[in-house]
């Protein structure tokens, strides 16, 4: 089943899934309130930074439907992960979030 992380246009996780809690072992206490930085590796933060503020901004995202990245487990470890995003909107149509759906991988040994 997809894990989703809901997080604001700051970059900060204000909701997951229990999915997400099993496949990234982030408790809802360990992980709500905190930046999603914490399971992006550090080589790509800065693209990620760009990205998620050009997303924001325009709501219109430069990856594909579905793609693979790479997320950081809590104990360190890589993952190689199929992810989607899209953009929630609020009042006068406005990025007021992003939802981002991990999809389980057999690749979870990286």
């Amino acid at each position: 089943m997809p894990a989703t992380l809901k997080v604001d246009t700051n970059g900060q996780i204000g909701e997951r899934s229990r999915e997400a809690e099993e496949l990234l072992g982030y408790s809802a206490l360990e992980a709500v309130g905190q930046s999603i930085e914490i399971i992006i590796p550090q080589h790509l933060r800065e693209r990620h930074r760009a990205g998620f503020a050009r997303y924001v901004q325009t709501g219109i995202s430069t990856l594909p439907e579905i793609t693979t990245t790479i997320a950081v487990h809590k104990t360190g470890r890589h993952l190689t992960l199929p992810i989607s995003v899209n953009a929630i909107y609020g009042k006068v149509n406005k990025v007021a979030a992003v939802e981002a759906t991990f999809y389980p991988s057999h690749d979870l040994a990286k």
